[in-house]
């Protein structure tokens, strides 16, 4: 359910962005999405679908582009991606590992005419 407030600020930012740069119809948005956050691309799409009526964001869709979770680990240097949000170090097993990348969530760009 956080999806709904997320894209509700992602179209009243859109909005405001394109009234501020004279854009009449936005057509496209490009979104950062940490893999970390747990946001849905799916829901979010879902209620941007019904969130952007009426505003200059109509006819515009959204792209996503996904941010891989990276950990470095203290104890042994590691750096790299995971897959899974399991937090031990996939190299010596310690649990004490910082993320590196992951947790982002923004909008990148947006296009319009």
């Amino acid at each position: 359910m956080h999806e709904y407030s997320i894209t509700k600020s992602i179209v009243e930012l859109c909005h405001q962005e394109a009234r501020k740069h004279k854009i009449g119809q936005v057509k496209l948005i490009r979104i950062r999405l940490g893999r970390f956050t747990g946001f849905s691309p799916a829901a979010i799409n879902f209620y941007f679908d019904y969130l952007k009526r009426g505003t200059r964001c109509e006819n515009a869709r959204i792209e996503f582009f996904e941010i891989p979770i990276r950990i470095k680990c203290p104890a042994c240097n590691f750096t790299g991606e995971i897959v899974e949000p399991v937090f031990i170090c996939p190299e010596c097993g310690k649990p004490d590992i910082e993320i590196i990348s992951g947790r982002e969530f923004y909008v990148e760009s947006i296009e319009g005419e």
